[in-house]
């Protein structure tokens, strides 16, 4: 069934082909200001770039931070800091900055707003003090800076908060309510991985964050839905339809990789071979940063390689010989850090098909012997078959 057209329209045809259906609602969920909002994303699914465009659509302040390149609540509060001074106080960006006078007018401005609502302002200029304190001031700063609505949006924060002590994650998430709680015009969008802290927080009547928000999933999009999408972005995508079809298939739905195979992809010949070539290429200038991604795989979990190797070969991960402790623990760090993602229940799958291409190449002896020896049975028993 092909999508119903959005009411919005389409900035991009390329961000959209693939996610219509789930553009319509992010755009509702930011209209209708629901408060707090955990977006559950799959890895590389697109989420990232479509919450940007959603948050440019939306006509309220918003902030946009990724959480990525956090370590802790201290790292996450000086983030969302400097991105409320850019977004609601941006006379002053330079001052808060340190690359403007410390007599700066707009600056001693909004420092003389802050002090006056208990905001530690050096503190969070600076990175001192306590990170949860810090985090609860730089919340403040937001609401304090904002004139009316405004919405923070935390990008990753489900990645970020997989890396910390529970305990740690746990203070972080009750800050992020308590401060939404006092400030109805603070609205927060937070995105998680299925099964990450924030979704599971969401359903422990133990938690702060309980029943805090709603859920928005916006999972990966299957490669048929990139052509149903089409019936609306057509005027803005100028792809073969065979094209783009099995460009999809081969990048098992990732949007960033299935137009890079299309851009890189010869401009005549067969479709499918067109794909493929395109493919080709995209592995080859890939090639470097793959291998070190597989490298380090070995810091994740000691059994990381060997998981990621049976998944990529369709291995059931517990068929492996491992005791079942150590393959639950490599598949929930891997899942963790986004390496592996569960496309449906009691299956595994390697989120970027490029690392599984790398995996499937250099299994070891064991897996190779294994997965032939499944090719021998399987054609045996489909002669078999045919025979009977």
């Amino acid at each position: 069934m092909a999508p119903e057209s959005p009411t919005h329209p389409i900035p991009d045809g390329q961000l959209l082909t693939g996610h219509v259906v789930e553009w319509g609602e992010l755009l509702s969920v930011l209209a209708e200001r629901r408060g707090l909002t955990v977006l559950v994303a799959d890895p590389l699914s697109g989420t990232s770039a479509l919450l940007a465009a959603a948050l440019t659509e939306n006509a309220q302040p918003h902030l946009l931070v990724d959480a990525r390149r956090c370590a802790d609540a201290l790292d996450l509060a000086m983030a969302i800091a400097d991105a409320a001074v850019a977004a609601l106080a941006p006379e002053a960006t330079a001052w808060w900055l340190g690359a403007a006078s410390p007599s700066s007018t707009a600056g001693l401005r909004v420092w003389r707003s802050l002090s006056e609502h208990g905001v530690d302002v050096d503190g969070l200029r600076h990175g001192g003090g306590r990170s949860t304190q810090r985090l609860r001031e730089a919340l403040d700063l937001t609401v304090t800076l904002a004139t009316g609505p405004v919405v923070l949006a935390i990008d990753h924060l489900g990645t970020m908060l997989a890396t910390l002590r529970a305990t740690h994650a746990r203070e972080i998430l009750g800050d992020l309510r308590a401060v939404r709680q006092r400030a109805s015009h603070l609205d927060l969008v937070l995105v998680d991985h299925p099964r990450g802290r924030i979704t599971d927080a969401l359903g422990d009547a133990g938690h702060p964050l309980y029943r805090a928000g709603e859920r928005l999933r916006l999972p990966r999009a299957e490669p048929g839905r990139f052509i149903d999408d089409l019936i609306i972005t057509k005027p803005l995508v100028d792809t073969p339809f065979q094209l783009l079809r099995a460009a999809a298939e081969i990048a098992a739905g990732v949007p960033a990789l299935t137009w890079q195979i299309v851009a890189l992809a010869p401009s005549e010949g067969d479709d499918d071979a067109r794909a493929v070539a395109g493919w080709q290429t995209l592995r080859r200038a890939n090639a470097t940063s793959v291998r070190q991604q597989w490298d380090l795989l070995r810091r994740v979990h000691p059994a990381a390689q060997t998981t990621v190797c049976a998944v990529s070969l369709d291995f059931k991960p517990h068929s492996l010989p491992l005791a079942s402790k150590t393959v639950d623990d490599a598949l929930n760090r891997l899942r963790d850090v986004g390496v592996a993602w569960q496309p449906a229940e009691r299956s595994w799958a390697v989120a970027n098909p490029l690392l599984a291409a790398y995996a499937r190449e250099h299994a070891p002896p064991w897996a190779l012997r294994r997965r032939s020896s499944a090719r021998v049975v399987s054609t045996r028993d489909e002669g078999d078959r045919l025979s009977a």
